[in-house]
C-alpha cells in the first residue's frame, strides 16, 4: 500500500496523508479496498473526491447501496477519483491588495540648489547630522505677514475723515512735506487751528499731573475736582473772585502766606483752614500757573472761557493788542507783569 500511496499522492500531487483519508473515504463509501483506489488513482484511472481538501473527512454516512449486487461485481466497476484540491487551512491569509504607491525615494545626495525642494536634507552622513531646508511657517502666513503691514499703512493713510476745526486735522503736502492746519495757517505744534497755545488743554495736563515732574493738582483735589485730600474746586468762582487771587494762591500757598503773616486768602477763606496748600512757585512758570487758574475756573467753577481768559491774563481784552496779568513772587507783594502775548 505505501508504494501505491506514494504513486497516487506523486499523480495528484497532493501530500500522502490527505490521499490516504480520501482513499479511505472511497474505499467505504463504493465497497473497494484502499489499495485498489490507490491503485487506480497512481495509473490516472480517476480523481479523488473534493473532499480530500479538508483536514477531517466528511461526517454525513455513505449512502447505503440498495442492490445486492455481489461485492466482486462491485469492485470489478471503475471508479473515477475526483481531483485533489490544494491544500488549504483555516488561517490561510487572503491574497494582499494592490500596495498603496508612494513617492519616489529620494536621490543620495543633491546639491545646493535641489536641495530646498526637501524638508531636510543629511548634511553630515557619517553623523546623520539633519539640517531643514524649508520654513516651518506655511506660505500662505507668510505671504499674510508681509500684505497686512503694507495695508495697515494704507489704511492709516486714507482714514482721517475729520473736520476741519478739530485740533487733529493737518494739511501735509506730500511733495514739499510742508505741514499746515487745515484753514491754511502755519502748524506751530499743539494748539487750537491757526497755531498758538491751548491754555485750557495746557492747565487740564498739568492739573492732571501730566505735564511738569512732581506736579499733580488732581492728586489732592480730585481728578473731577471733587476734593479728596484738598478740598472741591466746584466754588472756586466764590473763593477767587478774580483770577489774580487764584494765581497768587497757587504760587505762594499756606506756607507763603503765612510767611508774609496774613490770615486770610481770596474772599475770606482762612489760612491753614482746609489745610496745607503747597506753593508751586518754583516748580511751574508764570503762564503755567496761569493755566492752571484757567482751567479750575472754566472746568470746575463754569466761567466761560473767553472771559476766563482776559481775566487771567492770557489772552487780550476786546480792543487791546495784549493782555495784561499780575506777576506775584514767591515772597514778596504784587507787581505788575509783562504783558502776555496773544495767541
Amino acid at each position: 500500500m505505501n508504494e501505491n500511496l506514494a504513486a497516487a499522492a506523486a499523480a495528484l500531487g497532493a501530500p500522502e496523508a490527505i490521499v490516504l483519508r480520501s482513499a479511505e473515504a472511497r474505499a467505504k463509501a463504493t465497497g473497494m479496498s484502499i489499495d485498489e483506489v490507490l491503485a487506480a488513482w497512481a495509473s490516472g484511472g480517476g480523481s479523488p473526491p473534493a473532499a480530500m481538501s479538508q483536514e477531517s473527512p466528511p461526517t454525513s454516512p455513505p449512502p447505503v447501496p440498495t442492490t445486492s449486487a455481489p461485492a466482486e461485481a462491485t469492485a470489478t466497476e471503475p471508479v473515477a477519483p475526483e481531483p485533489v484540491a490544494p491544500e488549504t487551512t483555516p488561517s490561510a491569509v487572503p491574497p494582499p491588495g494592490p500596495a498603496a504607491v508612494g513617492p519616489p525615494p529620494g536621490p543620495a545626495q543633491v546639491d545646493l540648489v535641489g536641495a530646498g525642494s526637501y524638508p531636510v536634507v543629511v548634511s553630515v552622513r557619517t553623523d546623520q547630522l539633519k539640517e531643514r531646508t524649508r520654513s516651518l511657517v506655511p506660505r500662505w502666513l507668510t505671504s499674510c505677514l508681509l500684505v497686512l503691514p503694507f495695508a495697515g499703512l494704507l489704511y492709516l493713510g486714507n482714514a482721517s475723515v475729520a473736520e476741519c476745526g478739530e485740533a487733529s486735522v493737518l494739511a501735509v503736502d506730500r511733495v514739499t512735506g510742508l505741514v499746515e492746519n487745515c484753514d491754511g495757517s502755519p502748524f506751530e505744534g499743539k494748539g487750537p487751528g491757526g497755531g498758538g497755545t491751548d491754555y485750557l488743554a495746557l492747565g487740564q495736563s498739568i492739573f492732571l499731573g501730566e505735564a511738569v515732574t512732581g506736579v499733580n493738582c488732581s492728586g489732592c483735589h480730585g481728578a473731577q475736582g471733587g476734593g479728596g485730600v484738598g478740598p472741591a474746586l466746584n466754588g472756586v468762582l466764590t473763593t477767587f473772585g478774580a483770577c489774580a487771587d487764584h494765581e497768587e494762591w497757587v504760587s505762594k500757598g499756606t506756607l507763603g502766606f503765612q510767611a508774609e503773616g496774613r490770615e486770610t486768602y481770596g474772599n475770606g477763606k482762612t489760612v491753614g483752614g482746609g489745610g496745607t496748600m503747597p506753593g508751586f512757585a518754583a516748580s511751574l512758570s508764570e503762564e503755567q500757573i496761569a493755566s492752571v487758574a484757567l482751567f479750575e475756573r472754566v472746568r470746575f467753577g463754569g466761567a466761560d472761557e473767553a472771559a476766563a481768559m482776559v481775566d487771567c491774563g492770557l489772552a487780550p481784552a476786546e480792543g487791546e493788542e495784549g493782555g495784561t496779568s499780575t506777576t506775584v513772587p514767591a515772597g514778596g507783594e504784587e507787581s505788575p507783569a509783562t504783558t502776555a502775548p496773544a495767541p
